[in-house]
């Protein structure tokens, strides 16, 4: 009897995680859609999903040509929105050190005071258009003395030379709530 509900337990697991990852590849062919002419690497889609917890992976790089989640991670939330698990506000001001919802196109990665980054450019005029003014980028939280950032998207340090890898160089992330 014990291996039997161990076995159901497992398959509901395996049952509800294929439901999640569905559900994450059918976003990303919805971003793609709409704001894919923007993107050179049309393959790759990065969601940020705000409304799950700071302490959860709700960063998730989808392969959409082969309906596939590539990576999951933890992303922080800037101070701006609040120090809660969840953020309570967005701001596309400069000086906010809020995080920006929309869409952005990744740029070049380069090495800065967080490591190594990459450079994202908002795409939406009332949403994030001032992220490259407000110096919003994909860094490793390995540097920073807590785990709200500025705005940017910091992931832990053990994903961050990873997830740059796979992002860089013209594929869209679509933060949203």
């Amino acid at each position: 009897m014990k291996k039997f509900l161990t076995l159901i337990l497992l398959a509901t697991i395996h049952f509800t995680f294929a439901q999640q990852t569905d559900a994450i590849v059918k976003k990303a062919s919805e971003v793609e859609t709409k704001w894919g002419y923007k993107a050179k690497n049309k393959n790759i889609i990065t969601l940020i999903d705000f409304s799950k917890s700071i302490d959860s992976a709700r960063l998730y790089v989808v392969d959409i040509k082969n309906n596939k989640i590539l990576l999951s991670s933890n992303v922080d939330h800037g101070y701006g929105s609040g120090t809660g698990q969840t953020p309570s506000s967005f701001s596309n001001a400069v000086g906010s050190n809020a995080s920006s919802l929309g869409c952005y196109v990744t740029m070049q990665t380069y090495n800065g005071t967080w490591g190594y980054s990459l450079r994202i450019d908002g795409l939406e005029e009332d949403k994030n258009s001032n992220a490259l003014k407000r110096n919003i980028v994909v860094h490793s939280s390995r540097k920073m003395y807590s785990k709200f950032s500025l705005g940017c998207f910091s992931v832990p340090d053990k994903n961050s030379d990873a997830l740059i890898n796979l992002i860089k160089n013209g594929s869209l992330i679509y933060a949203y709530q």
